[in-house]
């Protein structure tokens, strides 16, 4: 062994290793590179021509499946084939930690980048979102199919080893089923994945390997033999490779047990029925027959772990030589491996169990012991997946259950949430209602994978200390911040902000130090932001801010509930400047709520601004319940949505989206500050489908005193009660700008002496023109624009311009093609249609389309010739008889001055 390979295990290189994996938080979900490459070829490695012809580049099917028991020769096979490959190639292998879909994925997407580039780079983010692997799979697929490539082939050893879980083979049984045609994959596994084997079969896109083609003939069994011990006779080695069976782990087992005989100066005999004889036997007495004990000692404590830290060597042996034994073990020939970059070694797979078993007869407490030796090494270096099962193996699920509950939100965002699902589902019962400590832990691992399961568990608990007086501030402190999360998953936005202020008294100065004290500062900021009276000028917010300075990573999560309070508060420029910001660190850190409720404020502040187009794909995409932790988002853009429709006159699909956010305030969020959400909007749907009595009983239903008062007001105004209306607003106090607008805008419809109305409408289009409100104002109704128009001087031209493309609140229904008089248009011919009432220039109309002059030109003539006009004004004149073009034209010309 070179000087270098000494060095490389010097005792202050590992603790260097240490240093720096204690360092990287990165460690935690990298892809190792010797994943990425078959392990080096053995000395003793023979090639097998007629096994590669079986693998031909020519007749290579689009899968190919090579199935046979462990230590059959499979990744030896595929190893000396693609190192003879003249197509490019990609390797994969597995280990347990792939049994997580994402960290999975993750592996693949690394291999297909060595020979797709970039297929990776637009797809990566999607894996990590929870509850969208089958649409990351899809994205990858297409974008593989866009790439013109010649052949290439992916090679994944090992499938065994995560073909248990559902997702796992539900993903790849997608992948492999549509693959593109340039792309082969062959799948070395130990039994048949559960994949659609028989589809692709029938297709006759499968092709397959056996054990009865992998068993080594007697030439290759005696080649094999002639390498590893070159002294055995020529009968002794007939011998061993006949009872070997055909099998490569057995050849070399019994080339290893005769350089053991040879070693205590016996004769080597093979045995009758060594084949068959118990691997764990086997190599305990065989192979490791004659091996120094402190040696045989290594490889024992070592076997709990996969791939072998020399630190963590350290630690499992016991002893500071730990690494140099591990190399002698490589060098003698025992199925260890090191490799590189990571400087880690390997025990082969049937050896290590072999070990394994051995201690599980002779020292299970040892075993154990070891197994938590190695998650404390794994979870102090910053790798909570391997520390997680390394816990619940050395049988301490109180251990697994603390970690879990430590990481369970760096563990979501990453994506795995497979992981936290097998260890909620390994943590007994007893375990986890041992204590009041045991049982909070277990419900906030819920929080992420079923918000149904954790309020029943956060009742539970609660229940079960109620009548505790004991009970550690700490505890209850803890308790209550769950408290606070679950009312605000059932619509009590005020309940739990009080809930999480009480939870901040409890732990005083030291929250911070918690690992739930941060988190009520976050449901302290939601309630701010639902009920809207986010301000940042204000000593609330300022609060919430200056707390958080204190913990970083809840800085930066609580971006997105900033940005939600800005948009629902009526400043749009600054939620979508928050939301610019926040996006930023989303992708950096991952953090899912922040991305749902970040999407959710940016969809609320395009469609403020007017922007339509822009709005509608993120309230779709938010109206989706996607996120166990934010039914709050879904509730507000299923709402966004009921207005947009109303704005636009679609009646039948704003009934029907309102249907939708109704069954989920009935059956989920239950509370009054979700409720009053629900029913301020259904007083909305209700006077637009003229039924001023559903009106009523939703305005009935609405607890916020502002919103009450304006719907009241609405109501009576519908009916002409205007006296009335008026009275009714003056209980109404604004809460933010918005509310500002809203109220000043109500008071011009109700206010009788017009130099009042006028006053009260100058100060609704000031405060709305200077933060950005469009749609507040548009959706107060035509008879609001109307009379804007004719203040038309005293407002900004660009906001003017905005509100005069917004759609109108009371308007017609949207253009529809088919009610077009003469030939059918474009999407684009209608685009420039609608535009034609307003009085922007065309240079004006080509710049918000996005088109050049002579582009916006072209289309005009085509929608003159289709709608046989001649002009610009004819043309106009059609588009305003045509349904729904006033939601994106200018109020007529007679009503401005």
């Amino acid at each position: 062994m070179g000087r270098d390979r000494h060095d490389r295990h010097d005792p202050s290189h590992v603790d260097g290793l240490g240093l720096l994996a204690a360092q990287s938080s990165a460690a935690r979900s990298a892809i190792f590179p010797s994943k990425l490459r078959p392990a080096a070829h053995p000395a003793h490695l023979i090639l097998r021509p007629r096994l590669h012809q079986l693998l031909a580049p020519e007749t290579l099917a689009a899968v190919t499946l090579v199935v046979a028991p462990a230590g059959s020769g499979k990744t030896s096979l595929l190893a000396t084939w693609v190192a003879g490959l003249d197509l490019p190639h990609a390797w994969l292998s597995l280990d347990e930690t792939d049994r997580d879909p994402v960290q999975l994925w993750r592996g693949i997407l690394a291999a297909l980048e060595g020979i797709a580039p970039g297929c990776a780079v637009s797809v990566a983010d999607r894996f990590r979102r929870g509850g969208q692997l089958t649409a990351a799979v899809g994205a990858l697929l297409d974008e593989l199919e866009e790439r013109d490539l010649g052949p290439r082939v992916l090679v994944i050893d090992d499938l065994q080893l995560v073909d248990d879980d559902e997702v796992v083979v539900s993903s790849l049984a997608l992948f492999v089923q549509h693959l593109p045609t340039w792309l082969r994959v062959v799948i070395a596994s130990r039994h048949e994945p559960r994949l659609p084997v028989h589809r692709l079969r029938a297709r006759g896109q499968l092709g397959e390997v056996h054990f009865a083609e992998l068993r080594f003939t007697p030439d290759e069994a005696l080649a094999v033999l002639g390498r590893l011990v070159p002294e055995l006779g020529q009968d002794q080695a007939r011998d061993a490779a006949a009872h070997a069976g055909g099998w490569a782990a057995s050849i070399q087992l019994a080339a290893l047990t005769a350089r053991s005989a040879r070693a205590r100066g016996v004769r080597y005999l093979p045995q009758t029925g060594d084949g068959g004889r118990r691997l764990a036997d086997y190599v305990w007495h065989e192979v490791l027959a004659a091996e120094s004990e402190e040696l045989v000692d290594v490889l024992l404590a070592t076997s709990v772990v996969e791939r072998i830290d020399p630190g963590l060597a350290q630690v499992l042996a016991e002893r500071p030589d730990a690494s140099e034994l591990l190399a002698t073990a490589e060098s003698r020939g025992l199925f260890v491996t090191w490799t590189e970059p990571t400087g880690c070694y390997e025990i082969h797979r049937l050896v290590r169990e072999a070990l394994l078993a051995v201690l599980s007869e002779r020292s299970p407490d040892r075993l154990r012991r070891l197994e938590g030796w190695a998650a404390g090494w794994y979870e102090a270096h910053g790798q909570a997946i391997p520390a997680l099962d390394h816990w619940l193996r050395a049988d301490e699920p109180g251990e697994a259950l603390r970690l879990l509950a430590a990481q369970v939100p760096a563990l979501y965002d990453g994506g795995h949430e497979s992981t936290i699902q097998r260890v909620i589902a390994a943590i007994p019962a007893a375990v986890a209602a041992e204590d009041v400590q045991a049982m909070i832990r277990y419900a906030w691992c819920h929080l992420l994978l079923d918000r149904h399961r954790f309020t029943s568990l956060v009742d539970a608990t609660s229940r079960s200390v109620r009548d505790e007086l004991d009970l550690a501030p700490a505890l209850l402190a803890r308790l209550e911040v769950l408290q606070s999360i679950a009312a605000t998953l059932r619509g009590h936005w005020a309940d739990g902000a009080s809930l999480a202020r009480s939870a901040v008294q409890l732990l005083g100065e030291t929250w911070w130090l918690d690992p739930l004290g941060p988190f009520a500062w976050n449901m302290i900021a939601r309630d701010a932001a639902l009920s809207e009276q986010w301000d940042e000028s204000g000593p609330e917010a300022r609060t919430v801010l200056r707390a958080l300075d204190l913990v970083p990573e809840r800085r930066i999560a609580i971006q997105g509930t900033r940005a939600l309070g800005e948009a629902l508060a009526g400043r749009p420029i600054d939620a979508l400047r928050v939301v610019a910001g926040a996006r930023k660190a989303a992708e950096a850190a991952n953090l899912s709520i922040l991305r749902v409720e970040a999407t959710t404020a940016e969809a609320i502040a395009h469609r403020e601004l007017g922007n339509l187009t822009d709005a509608l794909p993120l309230l779709l995409e938010s109206s989706v319940d996607c996120l166990e932790a934010t039914p709050h988002c879904v509730l507000i853009a299923r709402l966004q949505l009921v207005g947009a429709r109303v704005d636009e006159g679609d009646l039948e699909s704003a009934g029907r989206i309102f249907g939708e956010a109704a069954e989920l305030v009935d059956t989920e969020l239950t509370g009054p500050g979700a409720r009053s959400w629900l029913a301020t909007v259904g007083v909305q749907l209700a006077l637009a489908t003229k039924d001023p009595e559903r009106a009523r009983d939703w305005a009935s239903q609405v607890s916020d005193p502002f919103w009450s008062a304006v719907g009241s007001a609405r109501i009576l105004l519908a009916t002409g009660e205007r006296g009335p209306a008026y009275d009714a607003l003056k209980s109404a106090e604004p809460r933010c700008l918005r509310h500002r607008v809203v109220h000043d805008l109500t008071l011009f419809r109700a206010t009788e002496a017009p130099e009042d109305a006028e006053r009260h409408l100058l100060e609704a289009v000031r405060v709305a023109s200077g933060h950005g409100m469009v749609q507040t104002v548009a959706s107060e109704g035509r008879e609001v624009v109307e009379a804007v128009e004719l203040l038309a001087w005293r407002a900004p031209v660009s906001w003017l311009d905005r509100l005069r493309r917004a759609a109108v609140s009371g308007g017609p229904a949207p253009l529809h093609p088919g009610r077009l008089p003469a030939e059918q248009l474009t999407e684009r011919e209608l685009e420039v249609l609608r535009m034609l009432p307003s009085r922007l220039t065309l240079r004006e109309i080509a710049d918000e389309l996005y088109i050049s002059i002579n582009t916006l030109k072209f289309h005009l003539k085509v929608v003159y010739r289709k709608l046989d006009c001649a002009s610009r004004a004819e043309a106009s004149e059609v588009a305003r008889s045509l349904t729904g073009l006033r939601s994106a034209a200018q109020p007529s010309s007679t009503l401005r001055r």
